[in-house]
């Protein structure tokens, strides 16, 4: 089973990647495909929500009216909040011009990753095919707290609807059977948009929903691949959560010719350095004695070889002029690279943690990584 996922130009393509990794660490006989950057059809609605009740709320008016009819760190809210939106049909009408571009085969699945709201203001939705969808991506450190990195609750209602979708024949079908009071189970309909952490960190599916999968005689190595997302999900949930108080750091692998760098306990989450920021780090990370900031220059050639191997830069001529930018003590990038990295870091693992993982400032002068480098592997 292929599902193509396509992504709205307002998402960014780091977030997507992180997406797509996340659910392609979990192999099976789903696969998923990305795509090109999609523009959306031009908003001519717009919401206000009067408070944080009403935005916390989805609109059901619309699943009666169906069942009837068819068979970063982000800027902080505030009241009132109006917002663009387009329609359900809006965005399925994307997936379905996507599919005629494409030649998609009708038996593959399509998901929008819209960055514009909707006009249920629900996290996601699938049309009466069974076959088209949009997930919507903003928002969810409003619900979640900064505690939780995007990726995992978008990846969440990905697999969410596609375990829907198998489960039931038929789009009314599913909303006749989402459950109103959360039962902390992945058809909980979360009424109030808060509560889907419940069944985020239950992974859970219950009695009556394990019954429907059954009883459709579903591909179960479909199901069991979803399943394998959502409890992964909810291992690196729990572990983000439970690590700044335990102060349990993930594992750090860092992988191939280009050095990427990826968080191994956290959904094998990926640090996006640009090549700069990645050789400055690289450096420190093999010299865990640490660097006086006025004794970077005698690392001038080590620094010099990890940049001319990762940027892309088109005469040595350039690739000099950056490293002696970076080791000039008068100059202030490498303070400036510094900092880059460390915003990374905390919106990947918080702030407590970053401190660890980021090139940080010691009482001795020096400038190190404190992560224990026995959580460090590199990968060829």
């Amino acid at each position: 089973m292929k599902v193509h996922l396509i992504r709205s130009q307002g998402y960014s393509v780091e977030d997507f990647n992180n997406v797509l990794n996340l659910l392609r660490k979990h192999r099976g006989s789903i696969e998923y495909v990305p795509s090109e950057p999609i523009i959306l059809p031009e908003s001519e609605t717009e919401i206000t929500y009067l408070d944080k009740k009403a935005f916390e709320k989805k609109d059901t008016r619309m699943m009666y009216s169906m069942s009837e009819s068819r068979s970063f760190f982000e800027k902080k809210i505030t009241f009132p909040h109006s917002v663009p939106v387009l329609t359900w049909d809006q965005l399925f009408s994307v997936c379905v011009k996507f599919r005629t571009d494409n030649d998609i085969d009708p038996k593959d699945h399509v998901m929008l990753l819209s960055d514009i709201d909707n006009t249920h203001n629900w996290f996601g939705g699938i049309d009466s095919s069974l076959k088209n969808y949009f997930i919507h991506t903003n928002n969810w450190r409003h619900y979640l707290g900064s505690s939780i990195d995007d990726r995992f609750p978008i990846s969440y209602v990905i697999a969410a609807w596609l375990l829907r979708s198998l489960m039931y024949r038929s789009q009314s079908e599913i909303f006749d059977n989402l459950h109103t009071t959360p039962r902390g189970c992945l058809m909980d309909l979360c009424m109030d948009k808060t509560e889907i952490i419940l069944k985020m960190r239950t992974g859970d599916i219950c009695e009556d929903c394990m019954q429907a999968i059954a009883d459709r005689d579903v591909n179960l190595s479909y199901v069991r691949q979803l399943i394998e997302i959502i409890d992964g999900l909810r291992e690196n949930i729990l572990f983000r959560q439970r690590s700044s108080i335990l102060m349990q750091n993930s594992r750090m692998e860092i992988r191939g010719l280009n050095k990427n760098i990826f968080l191994t306990e956290l959904g094998d989450l990926q640090i996006n350095l640009n090549p700069k920021e990645k050789a400055l780090y690289l450096l420190y990370l093999n010299h865990p004695e640490g660097i006086t900031r006025s004794y970077l220059v005698d690392h001038k050639s080590e620094l010099r070889s990890y940049y001319a191997i990762l940027c892309s830069q088109p005469s040595n001529k350039m690739i000099d002029q950056a490293v002696e930018r970076l080791t000039d003590i008068i100059d202030n990038n490498m303070n400036e690279v510094m900092a880059r990295i460390r915003a990374k870091f905390k919106i990947a693992v918080g702030e407590e943690q970053a401190k660890d993982y980021s090139i940080v400032s010691t009482p001795e002068g020096t400038h190190k990584i404190l992560l224990n480098r026995e959580l460090i592997r590199f990968l060829n």
